[in-house]
């Protein structure tokens, strides 16, 4: 009778606390896969250099260059080509949450919130909040669906639903590396859940112990337009002052 106890014991009570503790585990995993894909896809402090070519499916192109000035938590990027100049400033503020654009033909400051921060960014596929590198921890939930293998590399598969209402996204798919966490692939879906553009990682650079990406290609699967952003140059010495990073100083 005894034994007989200590087995329903076993059963009704510890049997469930496992299953709870598995649950939990892969839970804290996928976020903790998320974190890592953020601190590799973080922008470096200092001043950064790249650009930006679209490419549309009858081979035609156009570039677009941009400075970056990245604070702890504030990025100002400038965008500017040989024809028009400076055409645009904009000021990334909370780690990319706040969207701030300054049009400097039109002379205008815009304030950036809701669906507008997804307005695409001189007709490419990156929008702005994809420019912003805002952390997915702040504004998806995670959670692990597979393993796949991308370009070669075995990866974890994450769905990542938004927290919050009004996204652009009804849902991005990301797939992380199982060695370094490296975003190989992200794919975007629209608000029904239909895949629309993926963006692929293509390069990294070796820095120290880490490795940052230099360059993405985005693809919308809809129109067949290929984006290519490339990371030149950075300058982690440079420094700036603090009141370029105030959206009222853009226009200076």
């Amino acid at each position: 009778m005894r034994k007989l106890y200590i087995f329903l014991f076993l059963l009704f009570f510890v049997v469930p606390v496992s299953l709870y503790s598995q649950t939990d585990e892969i839970e804290i995993t996928a976020q903790a896969i998320l974190a890592r894909v953020d601190n590799i896809m973080k922008y470096p402090e200092g001043e950064m250099r790249g650009r930006i070519k679209h490419i549309s499916p009858d081979g035609k192109s156009y570039t677009v260059d941009f400075i970056g000035s990245i604070a702890r938590t504030d990025f100002l990027f400038s965008f500017s080509n040989k024809s028009r100049g400076e055409e645009l400033k904009v000021l990334y503020k909370m780690s990319g949450e706040d969207v701030w654009v300054y049009n400097n033909h039109a002379l205008k400051l815009f304030h950036k919130m809701g669906i507008d921060k997804y307005d695409s960014l001189f007709a490419t596929n990156f929008n702005l909040t994809d420019f912003s590198n805002s952390d997915f921890q702040n504004n998806y939930n995670a959670r692990i669906t597979g393993e796949s293998l991308i370009k070669g590399v075995e990866c974890y598969k994450l769905d990542l639903v938004p927290v919050f209402q009004g996204s652009e996204y009804g849902l991005v798919t990301l797939y992380a590396s199982k060695d370094k966490y490296l975003p190989m692939r992200i794919d975007y879906h629209d608000r029904d859940k239909v895949v629309f553009k993926f963006l692929s990682l293509s390069r990294t650079m070796e820095k120290g112990d880490s490795l940052i990406p230099i360059r993405y290609d985005m693809l919308n699967i809809r129109n067949g337009t290929v984006t290519i952003l490339n990371f030149i140059k950075f300058d982690e010495a440079v420094t700036f002052r603090s009141d370029i990073f105030r959206p009222e100083t853009l226009g200076e």
